[in-house]
């Protein structure tokens, strides 16, 4: 990508993650008929509000799915990297509570709608739709915490010999470009500014000499407690993982990363107690180096700090949403400070204390 500064590789990375196109809704007969004619579904359709894709809750006899269609502004090979991925884990890890496709009547993934506008055909998938709760809506146990730690780690393992043509796609969200994001603080108020930037200083230190040597592969990239059903009565607890979207080559520090940062200042009195649970959890199945799992203490705070900056970001370019999404990015800025004040984790004890997997 030809681009000369910062700020144009963000909008160009931007772009290609689908955050600047305007919305194209199918009209729910519409999506309905598709979904007879394509996999002999019929029943009630409720649509989902999502960032990206146009999502639906279909109701047919006994039979939940869900089903989506893809924005026509992103390039159906990115969607079929979601489905081969999917594909790939139920086939080589099917005791993984992975979301199942469910195959057209012509036995194919995903079905390609051809668009009359746009400058690209749209994808429709249907999927069994998952049972379970929120983990963002549960209080979870440092044990059940561990657990989900450990799943991240299956799944990342089981994706260790998977690939596809657009694995290296650009992505707004992969924290392998995070320190090209500095432009974005010029949305950031002056009194949080000076701890975004320390956050960046200390990325550029310790994590961006790193990004070569780090231990990469095609990772989920968006183990958050919202795509992370989880039920509290099951051994495993994790009972459903989904949404695909943001699947992506890039360090598996910055998979483990979304996790531990939706976690982060969740016990104010103890900021890193969350994430630090799910970071053991994850060690026990997948041992990091030292220098790896230091990095990660980094990116886990940069994570959550380019969510912050992402929502500030958008903020400006909706103004009818301006409000609401600020409200929504307030906590995380209270969330970051909060971790910044306490003491940093001690990365090299965790280490020697999961030395195998």
């Amino acid at each position: 990508m030809n681009v000369s500064t910062d700020s144009e590789f963000i909008d160009a990375v931007a772009s290609e993650s689908g955050l600047l196109a305007k919305q194209s809704q199918l009209a729910d007969s519409t999506v309905l008929e598709l979904l007879e004619q394509s996999y002999g579904l019929k029943g009630t359709l409720v649509r989902i509000p999502t960032e990206k894709d146009e999502t639906f809750r279909l109701r047919d006899g006994e039979e939940t799915y869900l089903v989506k269609v893809s924005p026509p502004d992103e390039d159906p090979v990115i969607v079929q990297l979601q489905t081969a991925c999917m594909e790939h884990l139920e086939a080589t890890a099917p005791e993984l509570p992975v979301q199942r496709l469910v195959r057209s009547l012509d036995g194919e993934p995903q079905v390609v709608l051809p668009a009359p506008v746009g400058p690209f055909d749209r994808v429709l998938r249907v999927m069994r739709f998952m049972p379970g709760d929120l983990l963002a809506n549960h209080e979870a146990s440092a044990g059940q915490l561990q657990l989900v730690g450990s799943s991240l780690a299956r799944v990342g393992l089981a994706l260790q010999d998977f690939d596809h043509p657009r694995a290296d796609r650009l992505l707004l969200w992969d924290l392998k470009h995070f320190h090209r994001m500095r432009p974005l603080l010029e949305y950031v108020d002056e009194h949080k500014r000076s701890l975004a930037e320390d956050i960046f200083d200390r990325f550029d230190e310790k994590v961006v000499p790193l990004l070569g040597s780090l231990t990469s592969q095609v990772v989920h990239g968006d183990f958050s407690p919202f795509n992370v059903l989880v039920d509290p009565d099951r051994p495993a607890y994790v009972a459903g993982i989904i949404d695909f979207g943001d699947v992506v080559r890039t360090p598996v520090i910055f998979d483990l990363s979304v996790t531990m940062a939706n976690l982060l200042g969740a016990d104010p009195c103890s900021p890193w107690e969350h994430a630090l649970h799910v970071m053991d959890g994850y060690l026990s199945i997948r041992p990091l180096p030292v220098q790896e799992l230091e990095a990660l203490i980094i990116s886990a705070q940069a994570r959550l700090l380019l969510r912050a900056l992402i929502t500030q970001w958008r903020a400006s370019q909706l103004p009818q949403r301006r409000d609401y999404l600020l409200s929504h990015s307030e906590p995380d800025w209270d969330r970051l400070a909060s971790t910044a004040a306490a003491p940093a984790p001690q990365t090299a004890f965790r280490a020697v204390n999961h030395v195998t997997p």
